[in-house]
């Protein structure tokens, strides 16, 4: 998954540490095509933690990574028209 200056993302929520979310969102994601197990482990190391998906849907079509403020961050492989 590769950024381009084109991909738009907006998240608008509180956060109980601005400094931990920043490192998260900013160092751990990036975003793109096929979600593998290197973004996965960027992503545990910069704050967050690999969970379980409340629907399991989401287990079996990609990953579920909690943010430090436990957020949920579903990446998924699947794309729509």
């Amino acid at each position: 998954m590769k950024p381009l200056a084109a991909s738009p993302v907006r998240i608008a929520r509180p956060s109980h540490d601005l400094r931990a979310a920043g490192r998260f969102w900013v160092k751990g994601l990036r975003l793109g095509g096929e979600v593998d197990e290197d973004l996965a482990r960027r992503l545990v190391d910069a704050g967050g933690t690999r969970v379980s998906a409340r629907n399991p849907y989401w287990d079996r079509w990609g990953i579920t990574i909690a943010d430090p403020d436990g957020y949920r961050l579903v990446l998924s492989s699947l794309s729509w028209p």
